[in-house]
């Protein structure tokens, strides 16, 4: 994806490391678009990502969101001025609702 600069009148989705907690050196914006509801889809593809590659088979729904909050991208949506969403995507409620609907390891039956 080319990187551009901020354009106020978009909705426009940056990404936070949770790794790096309030280091906003570690900021990036990672896209623009002309609706909340296709940068929410896009927020949630970066939510679903990084919970696919922190899926360990066994792991429960709280393990699988703690290796999320504490590692995890945390992308956020930055409304143009005079347009206020409510209540506002939440990267953590998000990932605490797949995280439990993620599937488990399939049992291997023994030999």
């Amino acid at each position: 994806m080319e990187k551009s600069e901020p354009n106020e009148s978009l909705y426009q989705v940056f990404v936070d490391d949770n790794f790096h907690y309030r280091d906003e050196s570690h900021r990036y914006l990672d896209g623009q678009f002309a609706t909340y509801e296709e940068a929410v889809e896009h927020c949630r593809a970066i939510v679903d990502g990084e919970l696919e590659n922190a899926f360990k088979p066994g792991a429960t729904a709280e393990q699988r969101f703690e290796t999320y909050s504490l590692f995890g991208l945390d992308p956020f949506i930055k409304t143009p001025p005079g347009r206020r969403v409510d209540p506002p995507f939440s990267a953590w409620d998000y990932a605490k609702e797949r995280c439990g609907i993620l599937p488990r390891a399939a049992t291997i039956p023994e030999a």
